[in-house]
């Protein structure tokens, strides 16, 4: 997968004209709009499921969208926004996906003008770029190009992201307010600065950076925080490479913890290219299909979101709380609780109506089951080209995204409720009464050459852990020293 740098931007803010000024620097452009135009043109793969959705009214004579019709529709009536974007959002996603995995070029700018508003994959984004100008400005360049009166200008802006939530998700911001000369020099330097990173072979490839919402959350404490941190901080184990075990005390943190599981492991092989590691990201699907459906887990979410949401807009105006740290966190909830909202009827139900997964899904129940002999049309699409089976894959599970993000915002706020205290398990031993303490999950880190693995059993009422020995033993045993570990009771 090539190096690849997310622009975005408001409308009218210039992000054509910056594209194409890294295109002249032989940079691959792959963009949103340009792939949705396709898609909607006549006899564009996004045209049946649109006629479906809205019927011949929305199609013109030509067989392609009626745009300004559908841009009122989407204007007056919110959920038909959303069922175009449930229609074109998948498919845009795999084709720019497509086309990223198969440019040459030193590095790929993917230009998505809704990347901070949607759901769209932002874990491909090794950077993001925001093209950024005066809403004045905005409304003068709308006008110009396309004749749009200002009122008409501020209704489209009105729907996107504020200028302040694009500006906090960004990691390069180019200001272009002056002439394109200075614009040009903007992007000679960005340019730069992009070919020296791509470069960089041995660049990790793991989780997407939580785009600073750990820290933020961090930054909400109070002015008693910074004491706590310097006690954490102070135990030996802090400087040594660790291994953290999580427990979930309640079901729902049960199902969040297996979920973001199988969501890491779907990207990991996502990032691969070979069949059998497309085959893992597949039989993976169907886990988080069986995991997210056992509970309302769409519903239990957005009540958790908003509830933080509650919580956290009650820290305005304090004076000890970073302003700015905090109303990133209430945008990412606000963003991740507009997508989970979107997702309509049973999730993964259109997984459950394509009839060729659910034959694999239940060959794959069985050892061996999906043999070649068995599907065969599935030993076909193993055999086919690793940029189409990863645009199939990314259509299949694009749409499941809102539930991972969702589920990952909780996740931080729940693991950045604890507080971290230094513990001894005597003899290898370890119990606390919990004494009415509530808790949602314990976490325990161990230094990773200790060699032993805590086995944690707790209820309401008290919180057992023995280490034991690491190893091939038939029978593992307690472990007859003392150890040293953290221990945190986190809670939202």
């Amino acid at each position: 997968m090539p190096y690849v740098v997310g622009l975005t931007g408001g409308i009218g803010s210039g992000k054509s004209a910056v594209a194409q000024a890294f295109a002249r620097r032989g940079v691959a452009i792959v963009d949103s709009d340009v792939i949705a135009h396709a898609l909607t043109a006549a006899g564009g793969a996004a045209i049946p499921a649109i006629r479906e959705a809205f019927g011949d009214a929305m199609i013109g004579p030509d067989g392609a969208l009626e745009r300004s019709r559908m841009r009122e529709r989407a204007f007056s009536d919110s959920s038909a926004k959303q069922r175009l974007e449930a229609i074109l959002h998948p498919l845009i996603g795999a084709e720019s996906l497509r086309q990223t995995v198969a440019a040459s070029a030193p590095y790929v700018i993917q230009v998505v003008p809704l990347l901070v508003e949607t759901a769209m994959g932002h874990e491909r984004f090794d950077r993001i770029l925001v093209v950024d100008c005066g809403e004045s400005l905005q409304i003068e360049r709308v006008g110009a190009r396309s004749g749009m009166d200002a009122d008409e200008v501020r209704r489209i802006m009105a729907t996107q992201a504020s200028r302040h939530t694009r500006l906090a998700r960004a990691d390069d911001v180019l200001i272009n307010e002056g002439s394109l000369e200075d614009m040009d020099a903007k992007v000679e330097l960005l340019h730069r600065r992009y070919l020296a990173q791509s470069r960089e072979l041995d660049r990790p490839r793991g989780p997407p950076p939580a785009r600073g919402l750990v820290p933020q959350i961090q930054r909400l404490a109070l002015a008693s925080a910074p004491e706590n941190r310097r006690e954490s901080s102070s135990f030996p184990i802090a400087a040594a490479p660790v291994i953290v075990y999580e427990y979930p005390l309640s079901e729902r943190v049960r199902t969040l913890l297996r979920l973001e599981n199988l969501f890491e492991r779907a990207r990991f092989f996502l990032d691969r290219r070979e069949a059998l590691e497309h085959h893992v990201v597949l039989l993976t699907l169907f886990e988080i299909l069986e995991v997210a459906s056992r509970a309302d887990i769409k519903s239990d979410l957005l009540q958790e979101l908003e509830r933080q949401k509650q919580v956290l807009s009650s820290f305005r105006n304090n004076p000890e709380i970073a302003e700015d740290a905090l109303n990133q966190v209430l945008a990412d909830i606000e963003q991740s609780s507009h997508a989970l909202f979107a997702m309509t009827g049973k999730i993964g139900q259109y997984l459950r109506e394509n009839e060729w997964l659910m034959s694999i899904k239940q060959r794959t129940g069985i050892p061996g089951g999906a043999c070649e002999f068995d599907l065969p049309s599935y030993h076909y699409w193993l055999h086919r080209d690793s940029a189409a089976r990863l645009a199939d894959l990314n259509v299949w599970i694009n749409p499941l995204y809102p539930i991972r993000d969702g589920s990952a915002i909780v996740l931080r706020l729940l693991r950045e409720g604890g507080k971290a205290a230094r513990m001894v398990a005597r003899q290898g031993a370890f119990s606390q009464m919990l004494g009415g303490k509530v808790a949602q999950m314990v976490r325990i880190r161990l230094p990773r050459d200790l060699q032993c693995i805590p086995e944690i059993s707790a209820n309401k009422y008290a919180l057992n852990i023995r280490f034991v020995t690491s190893g091939i033993e038939p029978r593992p045993r307690v472990v007859d020293a003392d150890i040293e570990f953290e221990l945190s009771f986190c809670n939202l």
